[in-house]
Parts: structure tokens; C-alpha cells; sequence
């Protein structure tokens, strides 16, 4: 469901303060704060389930800020384990280590359908790209400046046929109360074909999108001028992006809590410069209530 533009620029903007005020704050309290030593808590089952709904600030040209349902999952039953879109399997535990097999739904997608009236003619004989079910690892190593987290997802629903990767570093931050607040930093990697799938254009679209142009005979282009006139070919490799999340918990009571996700990635290299990509950044919020037990 889109946003209407005005509402998506306040939320946008709110959304980018929120990160500026929360960065700083993190840093003062985790400065200020004796390094922990952390540790997995292990044989420990937990679970947390509930419903909220998620706001996206929309990467693509012409593609309005939109909100959607999202389910708010958290389990760990033994060695098994669902956090979000993601479940797997840890085959080792340790209380420094852990490795997973994992499976995950990556959201990622493009609706042609719904891209603004004003650049319709930009995504002609674009086809919608669509989300991914991969499968990879999920590692994690409990140190003394924080919990590090590590992930590699391929595709295997022949969506885009590549791979993409995150390196994550998180923080809690103690003594806050009711408030569970974590901070975490990361860098994702996408490979070559992640970006080609999502932010490329081929030439056979590029010949799609002139005959519909020339048949709307709107466009005031003659054959053979489409890719200079309304839009290029592209063709990325791969990138990485830095980016940084909040997470945030508040008990109303001891099974009752409100869920806040907060998190900006900063595009960089082709997927920036791509002629589908409007906004240099991805801004995702979540808030939500889940019971926990």
C-alpha cells in the first residue's frame, strides 16, 4: 500500500532525525559504559511472536514510500530457531560460537504497477523484480566490544540467481530501564547478479521499452533513440553497502512489548547510480507489539 507523497516525506525526515538522535545517544552510553563480556545464553528456548507493520522509504524512481503488514517473530525451541523471515538450524553452539543453516525470505521487489504516473515511461518493458527464498549460514561470535554477527544467502528460487552477504556488529546497551536498546552497525555485500536482477537494465528491455513508446507516439522519440532519449542500459557489479539499526523493546508487562526496528542503508557504487534508483539510501521502520514467553 503506497504512502501519499506529503506523509512519506514527513515520516522520511522524522525517521532521519530519529537515526541522528539515536546514533549519538548510543555513543555517549556505550562510551561511557566498561566494556561487558558477552555471552550466548545457551540451552535457553524462548518465544516471542506478534504483529506490526513496516514502512519503507522506496528506492526506486517514481516508487512512493509504502507500508505493509509484517509478521514479528522471534523463537529459539533447542537448536532451531525463526527471527523475522529467517529460520535455520544451529549444528554448533558454543556459549562464544554459534553456525546455522538458515533459509530466508528476502524482501526485496520492484512493482511496476504501482511507480507514480509522472515516470511510467522510465519503466517501460521493465518487468517487476520480485522477492527471493535463499539459503546460506548464519554465524556469530559473543566478544568483548559486542555480538558479531555474519551472514552468506544464495538464491534458489531463480529470482536473481546471485548472492548477498552482511558483516554486523550490535551492542546493548545496559541499565535502561524497561527499554531493551541495541545499536548495531553493518556493511552488505550484493554480488553482481543481486544488483543486475534489481537495479540493471538489459538491452531486451531496452527494445521492449521503445516499441511501447513508439506505439504510445507520446514520447516524441524516432526509432533507435530510446536509450538515449528515456533511459540507458545498466549494467552494475557487485557493491557494498554500510548501514546502521536500532532495535528497541519496551515491557508494558513481563510477556507484553511494544517492538521498534529503525534502520538506514546507504546505497553505494551502481546500485546508486543505477537510472532506477531515486533515493541514495534505503530508510526501513517497524513498529510493532509482540507477547513474549
Amino acid at each position: 500500500m503506497n504512502i501519499k507523497p506529503t506523509l512519506a516525506m514527513i515520516i522520511y525526515n522524522f525517521v532521519k532525525s530519529q537515526l541522528v538522535l539515536l546514533t549519538l545517544l548510543a555513543s555517549i552510553l556505550t562510551t561511557n559504559t566498561a566494556l561487558a563480556d558477552f555471552e550466548q545464553r545457551t540451552n535457553t528456548d524462548s518465544f516471542s511472536i506478534g504483529f506490526g507493520a513496516a514502512i519503507y522509504s522506496g528506492p526506486y524512481n517514481g516508487q512512493d514510500s509504502y507500508l505493509e503488514p509484517r509478521p514479528i517473530i522471534d523463537i529459539q525451541q533447542g537448536r532451531f530457531f525463526i527471527k523475522d523471515l529467517t529460520a535455520g538450524f544451529h549444528f554448533y553452539n558454543h556459549k562464544r560460537v554459534s553456525l546455522a543453516l538458515a533459509a530466508s525470505y528476502n524482501r526485496e521487489f520492484l512493482d511496476v504497477d504501482e511507480i507514480n504516473d509522472k515516470n511510467k515511461r522510465l519503466y517501460y518493458g521493465i518487468e517487476d523484480r520480485d522477492p527471493a527464498t535463499e539459503v546460506g549460514f548464519v554465524g556469530r561470535f559473543y566478544s568483548r566490544v559486542g555480538i558479531v554477527e555474519g551472514t552468506f544467502f544464495k538464491d534458489i528460487s531463480d529470482t536473481y540467481d546471485g548472492t548477498r552477504a552482511s558483516l554486523k556488529i550490535s551492542r546493548p546497551i545496559p541499565d535502561t530501564g524497561k527499554w531493551t536498546v541495541v545499536p548495531s552497525f553493518y556493511v552488505n555485500y550484493y554480488s553482481e547478479k543481486f544488483n543486475n536482477y534489481y537495479y540493471g537494465v538489459s538491452e531486451e528491455e531496452n527494445i521492449e521499452g521503445e516499441k511501447i513508446a513508439l506505439a504510445d507516439g507520446s514520447n516524441e522519440i524516432a526509432e533507435g533513440e530510446f536509450s538515449e532519449k528515456i533511459r540507458p542500459l545498466y549494467s552494475t557489479g557487485n557493491t557494498g553497502h554500510v548501514g546502521f539499526a536500532m532495535d528497541m523493546k519496551y515491557a508494558f508487562t513481563e510477556n507484553i512489548k511494544a517492538i521498534v526496528n529503525i534502520a538506514i542503508e546507504k546505497f553505494a557504487g551502481e546500485v546508486e547510480t543505477s537510472p532506477l534508483t531515486e533515493d541514495k539510501q534505503l530508510i526501513t521502520a517497524v513498529v510493532g507489539l509482540a507477547f513474549e514467553f
